[in-house]
């Protein structure tokens, strides 16, 4: 059975049937996709861990009611890789996984600099692109003109 198998099934144990998405042609680059709230997301970030994946990425998504974290994982086998969605309200803070995946530090402080997203008990948050005293985020739909700021669910379904 394959990693990828593997983390499958457990995901499935974890999470309701609808909230994991096989993508048998791999168009959209991942195997599946799996849904995860916000309370299970060290839990999800483990078993990869356990499994032998390693985190190639984490961005965020802002909609009007929402913020979508997607963590991309993978390992060293064919067809692999695997996207968590983990939705954070505005005025959520998620756990940081740098503790898991040391990786993740950076990647936290990028999504905090143009979103910002705090992450609870991260060791670092100073800021990784921005000035020391910027007081903007300049990938929320907030900032300056845009007139695509959706709910998550126009967009998705």
């Amino acid at each position: 059975m394959s990693k990828s198998e593997k983390i499958t099934q457990k995901l499935q144990a974890m999470l309701p049937e609808d909230d994991v998405c096989r993508d048998e042609s791999y168009q959209g680059g991942v195997v599946f996709s799996a849904r995860v709230p916000l309370g299970k997301l060290r839990d999800a970030i483990k078993e990869f861990d356990e499994a032998g994946y390693y985190l190639e990425s984490i961005a965020a998504l802002d909609f009007q009611d929402t913020f979508e974290l997607v963590y991309h994982l993978n390992c060293y086998e064919p067809r692999a890789r695997i996207a968590i969605r983990v939705p954070c309200g505005h005025d959520q803070s998620p756990a940081t996984v740098s503790d898991i995946f040391p990786s993740a530090l950076w990647q936290e402080r990028e999504v905090r600099d143009f979103f910002g997203i705090q992450f609870t008990d991260s060791p670092d948050m100073r800021p990784l692109l921005l000035p020391e005293d910027a007081d903007y985020y300049p990938l929320k739909k907030t900032f300056g003109m845009v007139h695509a700021y959706h709910k998550r669910d126009e967009i998705y379904g």
